[in-house]
């Protein structure tokens, strides 16, 4: 078994025309996008006064502090940017149209790329959650009916984007960036869509019914592949219409989420039949309990625990992962000082919560005892 920092070295010999694009390249993309890229590829507004940025120069003009900055992933995209920059396939590939957005006013942290691969494809590459605290902020929004501001921007970037490029192209991204991509698939224009020949969503959330509502699904389904680690938890977030594969991870729990704990055989994923039955109760509770709330209680519960992180002073990611223990007593004492009103409400949001989870594992363990009942009879 390989991850993608193998599987680069291993097929780093092999142009896009000896192997053609495939779903672990557009994984590779996705997760070299967390990379911090200001003030090295050109951004979108630049796009007639400045070349694309060859990956082969970027070691030479980039500062490591920088570009490595968010700690979940420093190791490892050090060493997957080591190997994409000795591989024919990803060395010479041309960076453009780079933009990053954080904004605390707007409650959006939004980031994307489009990369031209040398004799492959063009591949637009929308970021995940990044180790910002307003970017956590932005996925308890994606549970309210509206869209949130990143994924408004996801369609305007694939709008203005599409325009400007020739030809067909992927779009792809991880977590909350296979959101933005399938969301913005879904909201360009006709004449931009009908150019899109593949949309990855690796572990990206689903959505609530009434976004879905609002577009003719039907037109982009079958160009959405959207795969899942085994032990899944964020992808199977509002996952509803969504067709989706399972791969095989190296961890377990919520590091599955990780991409580099994704298993590879040869170039493609270690596939197997289903989500874990336990991830599946899980994910089941969960998407019951946040349809069944209405937007002020989302919109009340998403605000309670942005209060609790500010009041702790945590101020992004980083701050947890440098100190867990600290933080965690932080927000706990934090969390005592909620007003009276809105302590009752976060009582009341979890009691349904752990109601509903309660009901939904007797239903399951009802359901296990009735299939070994069966079972046992036609033996």
């Amino acid at each position: 078994m390989e991850n993608i920092i193998a599987y680069v070295e291993r097929y780093q010999d092999k142009d896009f025309t000896a192997m053609p694009f495939n779903e672990v390249d557009a994984l590779v993309l996705s997760q070299f996008i967390y990379m911090k890229l200001d003030g090295l590829v050109p951004h979108h507004q630049d796009r007639n006064r400045v070349e694309p940025l060859r990956l082969c120069h970027m070691a030479a003009l980039m500062d490591e502090e920088k570009v490595f900055i968010d700690q979940r992933y420093e190791k490892d995209n050090r060493a997957l940017l080591t190997a994409m920059l000795g591989s024919i396939r990803f060395a010479d590939m041309q960076m453009h149209f780079y933009t990053n957005i954080i904004s605390v006013v707007a409650e959006t942290q939004f980031s994307a790329l489009t990369v031209f691969l040398e004799n492959g494809p063009t591949v637009i590459v929308f970021r995940g959650t990044d180790e910002s605290l307003v970017g956590w902020k932005e996925d308890f929004n994606m549970c309210f009916s509206r869209p949130v501001t990143g994924q408004e921007l996801s369609a305007r970037y694939l709008d203005q984007v599409g325009r400007e490029i020739p030809g067909d192209f992927i779009v792809t991204g991880h977590s909350k960036g296979g959101n933005f991509a399938v969301y913005a698939s879904m909201n360009v224009e006709e004449a931009i869509q009908s150019r899109i020949s593949q949309v990855y969503s690796f572990d990206g959330p689903g959505f609530r019914p009434e976004i879905l509502a609002s577009v003719d699904f039907e037109k982009i389904r079958d160009r959405i592949v959207k795969f899942l680690p085994h032990s899944c938890v964020v992808g199977m977030l509002l996952q509803s219409q969504e067709p989706y594969r399972v791969v095989e991870c190296a961890s377990v729990g919520f590091m599955q989420h990780n991409p580099y704990n994704w298993q590879i055989e040869e170039d493609h994923f270690r596939e197997m039949e289903d989500v874990a039955d336990g991830s599946k109760i899980f994910n089941e509770t969960i998407n019951q309990w946040l349809l069944s709330l209405n937007e002020e209680e989302l919109h009340g519960f998403a605000e309670i625990w942005y209060e609790i992180a500010k009041t702790a002073h945590v101020k992004n990611l980083l701050e947890v992962a440098a100190a867990p223990r600290k933080t965690m007593q932080d927000i706990w004492e934090a969390a005592k000082e909620l007003d009276g009103e809105k302590k009752e409400m976060a009582k009341k949001l979890m009691i349904s919560l752990l109601a509903l989870s309660r009901e939904n594992m007797r239903n399951a363990r009802k359901q296990e005892k009735e299939q070994k009942k069966n079972k046992a009879l036609k033996t």
